[in-house]
């Protein structure tokens, strides 16, 4: 099965250049994770100016990766590094917002049983089952 996710990630206090940064970050950690099988992996796009008469892209838009995911197997890589990502020791509290399909789950400060659950349900809306 084949799943995209949208990705964007969140710290207190944080700019949107710091946003993208952590985003820059993340993208080049999730290309190097051995089970996490890509069909594609976009954005940040970084800040180009915007054609005349258009509007420019917004910091949500910049700070989003689109991950698109081969099997179930990748799904649960993605979550690993993600957690992984949310314990690391920075002073500054940390979210990952996931997006499927325009159903949305934001993950902060529930204790990892309570994370674990949440995202059990929150796949299983999408028949996606967490490997492990």
């Amino acid at each position: 099965m084949d799943t995209t996710v949208t990705v964007s990630l969140g710290e207190r206090g944080a700019d949107p250049a710091r946003l993208e940064v952590l985003h820059r970050q993340i993208r080049e950690e999730l290309r190097h994770v051995d089970d996490l099988e890509l069909a594609s992996l976009v954005g940040p796009t970084g800040s180009m100016p915007a054609p005349a008469g258009t509007r420019g892209l917004g910091p949500a838009e910049i700070s989003a990766l689109s991950v698109a995911i081969l099997g179930s197997g990748g799904m649960t890589a993605l979550l690993a590094s993600l957690r992984d990502w949310l314990h690391r020791g920075h002073a500054a509290a940390r979210t990952v917002r996931l997006e499927i399909d325009g159903d949305v789950i934001v993950l902060e400060n529930a204790d990892e049983a309570e994370r674990s659950q949440l995202l059990r349900n929150f796949l299983g809306r999408h028949g996606i089952e967490e490997a492990g």
